[in-house]
């Protein structure tokens, strides 16, 4: 997820929070801000701030799980620009690395694949 798009995430959540107060202090659509007590608001902010705190650890995705999923294609281009793009991504970013050698040693094990696309793997495999 891009930062605009996480930033954009954020905006909608707290416009959620913000609606679902709105709801549980008003009376026939308007807002009593006088009718809220400092406990309410208490309440308000500390769920706010565990909205934000979740989303936060929550939404961070590596952009190798995308690519990761297109190994499982049953068509060989598909399958054969994924790893290519996995391998490229572990040569230049080392940390993702292991977990795309983790990601090839999963795929070679755990899935019946033809004899072109083991040798393809297994060469990718041999560069990162």
């Amino acid at each position: 997820m891009s930062g605009y798009e996480n930033k954009k995430s954020i905006l909608n959540k707290l416009k959620s929070i913000v609606a679902k107060t709105k709801r549980r202090f008003s009376w026939h659509g308007k807002v009593k801000d006088e009718n809220v007590s400092a406990f309410a608001a208490a309440d308000i902010q500390d769920e706010a701030y565990r909205h934000i705190k979740n989303l936060r650890h929550n939404t961070y995705t590596p952009p190798y799980l995308e690519l990761a999923a297109q190994l499982l294609a049953d068509e060989e281009q598909i399958f054969k620009a994924a790893a290519n793009h996995l391998t490229l991504i572990a040569k230049s970013r080392k940390k993702y690395a292991p977990q795309i050698r983790e990601v090839f040693n999963e795929v070679i094990s755990g899935r019946k694949l033809s004899a072109e696309k083991l040798e393809y793997i297994s060469r990718k495999l041999e560069e990162i």
